[in-house]
């Protein structure tokens, strides 16, 4: 399935920004509402209303978000904090609507009454509201982190001035210059298997990783598990078909496996 759009415009983006507006400003504004009187009778059906689009809006853009990963890297992290912003945005608003209905009761009732139940729901819904702000401040964060670091870490496709070294001459301490038609033995490529240089090796091309490691969208240890082996398996069941990793694989190329 490819990225869906509207006029020409991708979609992920789009519902992103209506959830980083309109999800804080709900939350922000439904805590208002529960502990101030002024607030709640002004704005406070204004301040649910917009917590709830705020959360449906969560989950058009974790839907969203699942179909532009088909063809683009899957950020891990990002992915990760999106799933847990729908959950805290759906249950808090629930909650806030159910402290909503629950207060319009208590105070309609005779003096005397128990309001417990409108101030439970009440402090729940405001302790929701603060871990859905938290939530969308770290969703945002880690997605404009895989999107721009992303980009930011790929080289140009020509011009390059990166200098991977052979085993031979990491051993010596020199550099060599990339030649994309030299091959590489397996063992050579198993010799870099750290952080400090990590190669791979990926349907019979070499790899060096090496920058790639603090930069990649799923965490270090994503790539650091690949260094001097032979991954092509492990990037064929998590890229197959995507566009994205494919071009930023071959801006990391060395040569070709030796037979």
């Amino acid at each position: 399935m490819s990225e869906l759009e509207i006029l020409g415009l991708p979609l992920h983006p789009l519902v992103v920004h209506l959830v980083v507006v309109a999800l804080p400003v709900g939350a922000l504004a439904t805590m208002a509402a529960v502990l101030s009187p002024v607030v709640r009778s002004r704005y406070g059906t204004l301040a649910l209303a917009t917590l709830s689009v705020g959360a449906l809006a969560s989950v058009a853009a974790m839907i969203t978000g699942t179909i532009l990963a088909e063809t683009e890297t899957r950020p891990e992290q990002h992915a990760s904090f999106g799933t847990w912003t729908v959950i805290a945005a759906l249950t808090t608003s629930a909650i806030a609507w159910a402290w909503w209905v629950l207060e319009r009761r208590r105070e309609q009732t005779p003096p005397g009454h128990s309001g417990l139940a409108a101030m439970v729901s009440g402090a729940v819904a405001v302790t929701g509201a603060v871990a859905v702000v938290g939530l969308t401040v770290a969703t945002g964060h880690s997605g404009a982190q895989a999107t721009w670091g992303t980009r930011a870490a790929v080289p140009p496709a020509s011009g390059s001035t990166a200098t991977p070294t052979t085993g031979a001459s990491a051993a010596s301490g020199s550099a060599a210059t990339p030649d994309i038609d030299r091959t590489y033995s397996l063992d050579e490529v198993t010799q870099h298997d750290d952080a400090s240089s990590c190669w791979a090796v990926v349907a019979g091309q070499v790899y060096d990783l090496t920058g790639w490691v603090n930069q990649h969208p799923g965490g270090p240890a994503r790539i650091l598990a690949l260094c001097g082996t032979d991954a092509s398996l492990q990037f064929e069941a998590q890229h197959s078909g995507q566009a994205r990793p494919e071009r930023q694989l071959a801006s990391f190329r060395l040569g070709s496996l030796a037979p």
